[in-house]
């Protein structure tokens, strides 16, 4: 078991907003507006092995936590999340999910809002999702910015009212990522401990498509030799990682957000089976 390995990892490059502005995308880009304004630049990275304090890392104060959970999947649900059955999914482990989040932070109502199948393909670039499934994202980023996540709560609620009461008490966004086989030894996940993240290398990433039709907004990062990062080795199935988003109570000192990302471990044997994985999306609410 190594403590610690080296690869790389996939950041922005150099930014600064006062002069370049915000990094965007934008999908189907009307004529004479650009698709994308930024680059994305490899970085040498050391990741440490976190299997022997598995149970010391937390939400709020390393944005990431790893938990068991072997009750939260099955050869039914396994094979609805492969089959791409997303109503059965929906259906018996959505709640899977909902009461494990529940008991984690205690929170009152978890709204499940989508998930994603990756699977990695050999035959693929890593970042060619030509075949129209996910491969492991490779970019370091978290899914959503506070003004992505509330967005998605707007989408969320049944009106205006449950929205405004929502937001007056404590939201969160809060991945929850599963391999599907395992344990994992092909690009495993890694997690940026949010106190070694400096708020300079956290570029909010808008997104657009045709012009200005505003589809939400990523969070990119750049790189920083002070980063640390875990991962979990051999990651197995009734595992789960928890991947604190956003918390509209990072204002308070505690961790708003992890910085995550598929890497290539450098021992992966040549005939091991490409990682395939699962991750919920959850909106997280302590009073309605």
């Amino acid at each position: 078991m190594d403590q610690q390995v080296s690869s790389t990892m996939t950041f922005i490059e150099p930014w600064d907003e006062k002069t370049r502005g915000a990094p965007f995308y934008r999908s189907a880009a009307s004529p004479g507006f650009e698709s994308v304004n930024f680059k994305w630049v490899d970085n040498a990275v050391t990741i440490s092995n976190a299997r022997p304090f598995r149970d010391e890392f937390t939400l709020d104060q390393n944005g990431f936590a790893y938990m068991d959970d072997a009750d939260g999947l099955n050869d039914v649900v396994l094979e609805a999340v492969r089959e791409g059955d997303k109503e059965r999914v929906k259906a018996i482990y959505y709640p899977r999910i909902q009461a494990l989040i529940k008991r984690v932070t205690g929170a009152k109502r978890v709204i499940i809002f989508d998930h994603t199948l990756r699977k990695r393909n050999p035959t693929l670039d890593r970042r060619d999702n030509a075949d129209g499934k996910e491969q492991p994202a490779t970019t370091t980023h978290t899914y959503r910015s506070g003004k992505g996540a509330l967005r998605r709560l707007r989408q969320n609620l049944d009106s205006q009212d449950h929205y405004e009461n929502a937001v007056r008490n404590r939201i969160q966004m809060i991945n929850v990522w599963r391999p599907l086989n395992g344990p994992v030894v092909d690009w495993p996940l890694a997690q940026m401990d949010y106190a070694t993240l400096d708020a300079e290398n956290v570029h909010p990433c808008d997104l657009w498509r045709g012009q200005y039709e505003e589809r939400g907004q990523t969070v990119t990062i750049e790189h920083n030799a002070n980063q640390k990062w875990w991962y979990l080795e051999g990651h197995r199935p009734d595992e789960v990682t928890l991947l604190k988003i956003w918390d509209s109570w990072g204002h308070h000192g505690i961790a708003d957000l992890c910085a995550h990302a598929a890497f290539q471990h450098p021992h992966t044997p040549p005939d091991a089976a490409p990682r395939e994985s699962v991750e919920a999306r959850c909106l997280v609410l302590y009073e309605e």
